[in-house]
């Protein structure tokens, strides 16, 4: 193997370790958030998309016009 093959192998290697070290923080990043959204808004009372159990919307709008051509 010449030098040139052994310089290009090595920095290919090396690209593909920095690569490698990107998309595994890229994921951390992405399950950080993930997990700080669920905890914040979903498992928390106070949060936006806290599921208490009803399967009804807290407030529903009975005044429903049949005629409304957007009505399907």
């Amino acid at each position: 193997m010449s030098r040139e093959q052994r310089t290009y192998s090595a920095l290919s290697d090396l690209e593909y370790r920095r690569d490698r070290v990107a998309e595994e923080d890229k994921h951390k990043a992405i399950q950080e958030a993930l997990a700080g959204f669920l905890n914040d808004e979903v498992l928390d009372p106070k949060g936006e998309h806290y599921y208490d159990g009803r399967l009804e919307p807290v407030s529903v709008d009975y005044n429903i016009d049949l005629d409304d051509p957007n009505f399907d």
